[in-house]
């Protein structure tokens, strides 16, 4: 019996296509697994929640009116220095509220150039003003 050459299931064409596919899929798997592990990986999460809940305490409650979070009035250096940062004492804080002309306030000691520091921003008002309380823990 004669067999058909034509009649195969299979040809080098179909193979290379399915191939290419797999390889293609295949690199993309390991290209973006690290970008979906790395919210994970990278920096200390410990300070970054740090960060935000000293953030949210100094907007929220410490320097703003409980009926009005977020605008801050007043005296915000006096404030500022007369707030309790609940911070561990395992960690260095640094608070600074700046506006269009500058700095507001700031409290604490300067970030090291080598430190691995996590950074929590609010935006907020001072006396009507628009101004940007900056949290940064290391």
């Amino acid at each position: 019996m004669a067999r058909n050459t034509r009649d195969r299931a299979q040809t080098t064409l179909d193979f290379t296509i399915g191939t290419s596919v797999f390889l293609v899929t295949l690199v993309l798997v390991f290209a973006t697994a690290p970008g979906l592990l790395s919210p994970f990986a990278g920096g200390n999460v410990a300070t970054s929640t740090v960060a935000d809940r000293i953030a949210n305490d100094l907007v929220q409650d410490e320097l703003a009116a409980p009926d009005e979070p977020y605008a801050l009035g007043g005296d915000v250096d006096a404030r500022l220095t007369n707030a309790t940062l609940s911070a561990p004492g395992t960690v260095s804080v640094n608070v600074t509220v700046t506006n269009a002309n500058g700095v507001v306030a700031s409290r604490g000691p300067s970030v090291s150039p080598n430190a691995d520091t996590s950074v929590a921003w609010r935006v907020v008002t001072v006396d009507g003003e628009h101004a940007e309380l900056e949290v940064r823990v290391w």
